[in-house]
């Protein structure tokens, strides 16, 4: 292998670390700009804090959060039920086009419902999406 070559192997292994690398960057700088200054707080905490007196069931609020932690690929131990992902948390959808549709989708196997475009278009903040889950779980049945 010449100079050159191994020039350019570098280079091209540099610039794919570079690719692979900002969309986790962007993400995590857009993360804490939006938790700045937030407590974190554990999933039970979360419950209790946001829905508990509601009487929307543990195992929902649960299911919900860490099914949004798993295809937003994020730690959402800051988040509460007013966060938007029409604004605050709109960057996720600007670096995975998918993850909404992926998102409705496994909401739909995991709580064996049928969510309509237009309730997800709707359903815009975490307690949004949670209620959601909520009463279709209920009329369901399957809650």
């Amino acid at each position: 292998m010449n100079l050159l070559t191994a020039f350019i192997t570098l280079e091209t292994i540099a610039f794919i670390a570079v690719l692979l690398w900002l969309p986790r960057y962007k993400k995590a700088n857009a993360m804490a700009k939006a938790f700045a200054g937030r407590p974190s707080h554990s999933d039970d905490e979360f419950y209790e804090r946001y829905f508990r007196q509601e009487g929307v069931p543990k195992q929902v609020v649960i299911g919900v959060k860490r099914i949004l932690e798993a295809h937003l690929e994020a730690d959402l131990s800051q988040l509460t039920d007013q966060d938007d992902f029409s604004t605050n948390l709109a960057f996720f959808w600007e670096l995975d086009s998918m993850a909404d549709v992926e998102i409705v989708a496994a909401l739909e196997k995991e709580f064996n419902i049928i969510i309509e475009h237009e309730e997800a278009e709707k359903a815009v903040t975490v307690r949004d999406i949670v209620d959601l889950v909520w009463h279709k779980s209920t009329v369901a049945g399957t809650r």
